[in-house]
Parts: C-alpha cells; structure tokens; sequence
C-alpha cells in the first residue's frame, strides 16, 4: 500500500513465535501496537505542519487525509497509518491573488514564498473528486504553444495552453515524515508493550 506506514508486531524483539503467544501477551502486543499506532499519526501530523502550511487541522483525525487506516487485530498484529493521495491544487497556498488576475504568491513550504507573475486562480467547473482545492479553486498559467511549464510537478493540461498547477499532497508529505517518527516509534512500541505485560488485565 503506497503512502502506509505500518507498526508490525515483529518490531518486538519479546515476540519470537505468534503462534505461542499466551492472551495476556497477545493483548500487551495489540494495545501496544495501536497505541504505537496513534502515536505515530499524531507525530506523523505535527512533523508535516511544521514544514508544509497545511491550516492547522487539516490533519486532523476526523479530516480523513492521514488517518490509521487499520488497527492490530487477534488476527493480523499490524496497524496502518495511510495518508491521502490526492493530488493537492497549488491554490491551497496563494497567500495573495485575486481570482481571473494574473499574478499570485504561494507559500507552500514554511518561512518560504514564491512569486507567480504569469499565474492566476480560476474557479474549477467542478471541483474533481481527486483534487483537494481551496473553495473549489485551482492555480493556472498559460504558455507558449502550449508547452509543459518549468518545474512544474505534474502539471495538467485543460486546453491548447493551459495548465493546472499541484501541490505536495498528504501521501507525499507523509513519506518524508515517517521516516522522521519511525526511530520514536520503534522505542514507545517496545516501551509500551514491555509496561502492558505488567498490567494485571
């Protein structure tokens, strides 16, 4: 699954064979796995609103965009943190321009904006299911005989000479900042499991 970041219970050096597992190990394992699990998609979260100007609870649990997809079950001890791979316009980070006027500045990346002297924010006929917009806005340019515009990421094409622009989206800002919480992960799983096998369940 591209863009998942799984917590599997063969992080636990305690665990050596599944199918011996007594139920209150099992159960320290579970909870521990899904503790690790939300943990994890908070650390995940805070990580990419420090360098990505999402608004502030664009992240949060209940949005959707980077959620746990899956939690540790009797049958499959793994849970899932999944972030969205919808394409995010370039609009979501104008900080100035006025819609059908040439000119904008956007500010993607924290403490960093760009100006966009040939772009303009043009409403979207209808809003495409796999887009995240800001109020059904996306960030345009037109070029010369059409041709694919300068360091754009994956721009689309909507006519002759007209391009959409796009953004970083949720599952890419996710797979930088795994990487970041994993190590803190792997310890507060191992931590976590090791204190709920001294719980009286």
């Amino acid at each position: 699954m591209s863009g998942a970041y799984a917590v599997f219970v063969e992080g636990l050096d305690d665990l050596k064979d599944l199918e011996n597992l007594t139920p209150a190990i099992e159960r320290a394992a579970r909870l521990a796995i899904n503790a690790t699990a939300d943990r994890s998609r908070k650390a995940a979260a805070d990580e990419i609103l420090r360098e990505i100007n999402f608004p502030a609870r664009y992240l949060s649990p209940g949005e959707g965009r980077l959620k746990v997809t899956r939690y540790a079950s009797v049958r499959k001890m793994e849970a899932v943190v999944t972030g969205r791979r919808r394409a995010t316009s370039l609009a979501r980070f104008v900080t100035s321009g006025q819609a059908g006027k040439t000119g904008v500045t956007v500010s993607m990346k924290k403490g960093s904006s760009k100006p966009m002297p040939r772009a303009f924010l043009m409403k979207l006929k209808s809003g495409a299911a796999g887009v995240e917009t800001k109020n059904n806005l996306g960030l345009a340019v037109r070029t010369a005989r059409g041709q694919r515009p300068d360091r754009a990421y994956k721009p689309v094409k909507v006519s002759d000479n007209l391009w959409l622009l796009y953004g970083v989206s949720t599952d890419q800002a996710f797979r930088i900042a795994r990487e970041k919480v994993s190590p803190e992960a792997a310890s507060f799983l191992a931590a976590e499991f090791n204190r709920l096998l001294k719980v009286d369940f």
